[in-house]
């Protein structure tokens, strides 16, 4: 059959609207423009700093950022999301609200051909599968606890008198239920200490989902409501799953007299690097928990390096839109693709390890 002229011309112009309307206009290719869609932006959290650092590497890269948080609403994330590819952006990087959204993410993202790289929450695997554009760039959470039981023991080895047959006797406050840190953040410190040869009883364990007050308010409750716990000692430690939890703990073993020396509050009597009576151990080695550690308050924690993730997320995306790939990147700190799969997810699969950029943690004490 033979088509005329005026209906090819029409089915071209409908081709061209749908890519417009579906996907935008394409970017120009003179600065790159990334998307930042953040779940949250409250002061003082991971993902504040996440975004501050994410803000610098931009400007560093002569890109231009554009930012959103959704506030923990997927919904919102989606429309946002939706409309960003509509007016041409298509390369973003992601703080999910949870990993069940991340396939249809990925899969909105793919069908504009963009790239997206999640962060902090993980992606699911069938989102990684959507396309070799969507990636993962964060710290694997079992390390952290592996560091934390690591920081624990050798306390522990230098003061075995604190923790008699090798018993350790915890407080331990969660995160987020269910969040990717909050599970394996425990199974890494658990399964650290048990390779370690410790008996390990959680005396109590309570969720503070990552809030300095929620702690603090925990640990009073736990001292103050209980005071066999308090005046026999039924604790050896006090384990948090961030600083922000750890200071809050922090702040209700110093004010409720749970010292050293409550006449001298200040001062490490027994010299083990702490004025608390047990240490208390972090994760993300913030400035805050940097200061307590240097007035003798929090013992330890462990360093998530949030401008290495960041910087790494933002490089993915951006060598994309450069190169329409990003395989086989090292980035200029020197993270590159996975290459053994894990317990952990999403680094379970081979088919996916090159698109998983894990950013490694790492203990710090004084």
């Amino acid at each position: 059959m033979k088509l005329n002229k005026s209906f090819i011309l029409f089915i071209a112009v409908l081709a061209i609207n749908f890519c417009f309307t579906s996907c935008g206009k394409k970017e120009s290719d003179k600065k790159i423009t990334v998307a930042a869609l953040m779940r949250n932006d409250s002061k003082g959290t991971f993902d504040q700093a996440y975004l501050d650092a994410l803000i610098e590497e931009a400007e560093n890269m002569n890109v231009e950022l554009v930012v959103y948080t959704s506030n923990y609403d997927g919904a919102i994330q989606m429309d946002q999301l939706k409309g960003l590819l509509s007016q041409g952006i298509r390369y973003f990087v992601f703080f999910p609200v949870d990993t069940s959204l991340t396939e249809q993410l990925a899969k909105l993202i793919a069908s504009c051909d963009g790239a997206a790289a999640f962060s902090n929450i993980i992606p699911s695997l069938e989102a990684l599968k959507v396309s070799k554009k969507i990636f993962y760039a964060s710290s694997p959470e079992t390390l952290a606890g592996e560091y934390q039981s690591q920081i624990l023991d050798e306390y522990f080895t230098r003061h075995p008198d604190k923790a008699p047959g090798k018993v350790l006797k915890i407080l331990y406050i969660d995160g987020e239920y269910g969040h990717q840190g909050q599970i394996y953040r425990r199974k890494g410190l658990l399964d650290g200490l048990a390779a370690k040869g410790y008996t390990v009883n959680m005396v109590r364990e309570d969720t503070a989902n990552w809030s300095y007050e929620t702690a603090r308010q925990i640990m009073d409750n736990w001292l103050l409501n209980d005071r066999l716990l308090y005046s026999k000692n039924e604790f050896n430690v006090v384990v948090c799953q961030n600083d922000e939890m750890a200071l809050g703990a922090v702040s209700s073993l110093f004010d409720n007299g749970y010292v050293d020396d409550p006449r001298s509050p200040t001062n490490d009597v027994d010299g083990d690097g702490t004025v608390l009576r047990v240490p208390v151990v972090g994760i993300d080695a913030t400035a805050k928990g940097s200061q307590s550690m240097t007035e003798k308050k929090l013992y330890a924690t462990v360093w998530q390096d949030v401008k290495t993730q960041a910087a790494t997320a933002l490089e993915l995306v951006v060598a994309c839109a450069k190169d329409g790939t990003a395989e086989g990147l090292v980035t200029k700190n020197g993270i590159r693709a996975a290459t053994e799969v894990s317990q952990e997810p999403p680094i379970t699969d081979k088919s996916i390890l090159d698109q998983c950029y894990p950013v490694p943690f790492v203990p710090v004490t004084r």
